[in-house]
């Protein structure tokens, strides 16, 4: 499947790192652990490494979420997916795998994250997705995808998190999808009250193990 990243970004605002193939062999960071993780039925091999989220595997939170969204989607051909703040990509590595006829954009403002998502997507030979690093979705046009799934980065603060949504929003096409998975204890109610109020609704999906899976659709 062709890819053009460049058709999802503005002209004005270029991406600072961009990590794919068929375009070369993404960079592997050193010092680097190797998990399995298993989710919606299937088990992935990733690499993981020091300095990035969840460092010692697959957490419940994105469990949670693949194990939701993905399942639950009413995907069209060609479907183009956003993972948020993808760290070392387990979540739209997933969603490469679960949905090879949708395209999938990895998205983090860390790069060494963004390295290894890029590795984990050249592992498994995912060839529908691609990875990139930059802040949020700046570099990109509004209205590309039909669904921006994000596990936000609670302890970066809650501008951080605003910020992702507000992208998440602009990012969406009509009627795009908007997942997201927090914990109970660290403001997800409070957060599904500002999520209402900006995209019109939002309603709770899923609570398991003290997360909850937040839908929005942006009209």
């Amino acid at each position: 499947m062709e890819y053009s990243l460049a058709t999802l970004c503005a002209m004005s605002k270029p991406v600072s790192h961009y990590f794919s193939l068929p375009h070369g062999e993404p960079t592997i960071p050193q010092n680097v652990r190797r998990t399995t993780a298993r989710a919606a039925g299937i088990t992935l091999e990733f690499s993981t490494g020091a300095g990035v989220f969840a460092r010692g595997g697959l957490d419940a939170g994105s469990r949670l979420l693949i194990e939701t969204a993905l399942p639950r989607g009413d995907w069209p051909e060609g479907a183009h997916l956003c993972d948020l703040g993808c760290g070392w990509g387990p979540v739209g590595c997933f969603a490469a795998r679960l949905l090879p006829q949708a395209e999938v954009y990895l998205c983090d403002i860390n790069e060494r994250a963004v390295q290894l998502a890029a590795a984990n997507l050249a592992l498994h030979e995912l060839s529908n997705a691609r990875a990139w690093c930059g802040d949020g979705l700046d570099a990109t046009r509004g209205d590309c995808f039909d669904a921006v799934l994000c596990n936000p980065p609670v302890r970066a603060g809650n501008a951080v998190i605003a910020k992702l949504f507000a992208d998440a929003e602009r990012g969406l096409r009509p009627g795009g999808v908007l997942w997201v998975v927090l914990r109970t204890a660290q403001g997800a109610k409070s957060w599904q009250k500002k999520l209402a109020a900006q995209f019109g609704a939002c309603e709770t999906v899923a609570i398991d193990g003290g997360y909850r899976i937040l839908r929005s659709m942006k009209s």
